[in-house]
């Protein structure tokens, strides 16, 4: 099997500050991928128009690039922060996803996104697509190059875009994919997860550290926040994480000299935080100029906001809200499977083992390479 390709903490592109609110919404239309699907009633639509809301049946789909969807599921398979019974945020030794079942779907062949983002957005998209629809057969393969090598599998109930770069467009392609079929998709998202959270904690001003190719994805989000000033902030640089948290606060300085922060959403999920809190910490003792400037932007309350705890709590909460949970007094179960090529140069979806996965994974790395 191909090895793991190692993601990025925070794509370094084209220095970028932009205000969420600046930009009216924007008419689009789907793609011609889904628009081809509809008219074929006899494949993939057809598997779009059986698909049923089944309460709690069906599984939770974790799709996205390999590092940040193996990392997203430790999360929820660990996860404990609120009471299984009542809902309340307390721990009772129960995971809060108990007896769910989770398919971790790992798009290692199309990975990474930020590439596919910059060169080919629509791809991109219809990758997104595929992997829906892929989430929601009941089919996959113990091996890509072996047509005959068919495994059962379950079908999704929640989709969880552990992604921006697919989380504005890709949803908006899979949600009316499964409009057009008269079904309704279930979606959790970076952008829509981390602005929860930061409402959720009182945040009125915040800033997203995020790729130029993920805004869209965070000012479509933000409209449904019209009290939440949100600025997307995008870096460029040698990646290193402390400077480039410094250059960040830079460039959000330069447009909004006199705001203070109330937290910074950090689209990445292998963002080391105990790295980005030692730098906060440096800067509050204002050792430097500079060090005074940013501290006095930085609220009091100033927090750092991670897509894994709020992807966790904004599922739960979905689950919660619409009386999906199993009730299963259980461990939650995991699946993991990643895109591979097929012998038509295509990509299909192939179910691996945790211990494969245990000797392929890489470590999170802390910088950006040198040639984003």
């Amino acid at each position: 099997m191909t090895q793991m390709k190692k993601l990025i903490l925070l794509p370094a592109i084209l220095l970028a500050s932009v205000s969420c609110h600046e930009r009216k919404p924007v008419v689009r239309d789907t793609i011609p991928y889904v628009k081809q699907l509809a008219q074929d009633s006899t494949g993939t639509f057809s598997l779009i128009e059986t698909y049923r809301q089944n309460g709690s049946r069906g599984c939770i789909a974790l799709i996205g690039e390999p590092e940040a969807c193996y990392l997203l599921a430790s999360e929820f398979l660990s996860e404990d922060s609120v009471d299984n019974i009542d809902g309340r945020a307390r721990t009772d030794r129960l995971p809060d996803f108990a007896g769910e079942t989770f398919d971790v779907l790992m798009d290692l062949y199309n990975a990474p996104y930020i590439r596919m983002a910059a060169a080919s957005p629509d791809s991109l998209r219809e990758v997104t697509v595929r992997n829906a629809v892929m989430a929601v057969d009941t089919v996959c393969y113990s091996n890509a190059l072996d047509p005959g090598s068919r495994l059962p599998k379950s079908r999704a109930k929640v989709f969880v875009l552990a992604s921006s770069l697919i989380s504005g467009d890709g949803r908006f392609d899979i949600d009316t994919l499964f409009k057009m079929a008269g079904r309704e998709a279930l979606f959790v998202t970076p952008p829509d997860a981390m602005l929860s959270s930061a409402e959720r904690s009182g945040c009125r001003r915040v800033a997203v550290w995020a790729p130029d190719e993920a805004r869209a994805a965070y000012q479509e989000a933000a409209r449904a926040y019209p009290d939440m000033d949100v600025t997307v902030v995008s870096t460029t640089g040698n990646g290193i994480l402390r400077p480039a948290f410094r250059d960040m606060l830079r460039l959000y300085r330069s447009r909004h000299p006199s705001d203070v922060l109330d937290a910074v959403l950090l689209d990445s999920f292998s963002a080391d935080l105990e790295e980005l809190l030692a730098e906060q910490e440096h800067i509050h003792r204002q050792i430097t100029e500079e060090d005074m400037a940013f501290d006095r932007i930085l609220a009091p309350h100033f927090r750092f906001i991670e897509p894994k705890s709020s992807l966790t709590s904004a599922c739960y909460r979905l689950l919660r809200e619409r009386n999906l949970f199993t009730h299963n007094i259980a461990y939650p179960t995991v699946r993991y499977f990643q895109t591979e090529e097929n012998r038509d140069g295509d990509f299909v979806l192939v179910e691996v083992s945790p211990a494969y996965l245990s000797s392929h994974q890489p470590s999170a790395p802390s910088y950006v390479p040198d040639e984003y």
